[in-house]
């Protein structure tokens, strides 16, 4: 079986709380979403982003742990993985790339969640979504 490649949030910035468009996603039972911030602006911005999952085709979402972590570009934790959480990006205040692998998927909708503090925060980022 091929992967699929679905982009979650286009290139861009982010400068309010809010959510990716849903996606459907039925066919796919393991997925790696990557996010990918390349700029920040404001004062004391901050970024925490995680994934919600619907089993009812969109109405109601529910926040979804990944199996595992791994970030990729910042110094102080290049290549730390961790496991079993909820945030993908946690409070980010740097530029960083980032995977989460989810083993199972347990529902046919999805979409990203994200919250952003600070004085007038903007995060520039990309976010795919790879599955099978």
């Amino acid at each position: 079986m091929k992967a699929t490649t679905i982009e979650l949030i286009p290139s861009g910035p982010l400068t309010a709380d809010g959510f990716s468009a849903p996606v459907s996603i039925a066919t796919l039972t393991m997925v790696a979403v990557g996010v990918d911030i390349t700029a920040i602006l404001g004062t004391t911005p901050t970024l925490s982003l995680w994934l919600q999952v619907s089993d009812d085709g969109g109405t109601t979402y529910y926040d979804f742990p990944y199996d595992l972590r791994l970030k990729l570009s910042t110094a102080a934790t290049d290549q730390t993985a961790t496991t079993n959480k909820r945030n993908i990006i946690d409070a980010a205040t740097a530029i960083e790339k980032t995977l989460a692998i989810y083993k199972h998927m347990p529902a046919t909708t999805i979409r990203l969640a994200y919250d952003l503090g600070g004085t007038s925060p903007s995060f520039t980022l990309s976010a795919s979504l790879v599955g099978k």
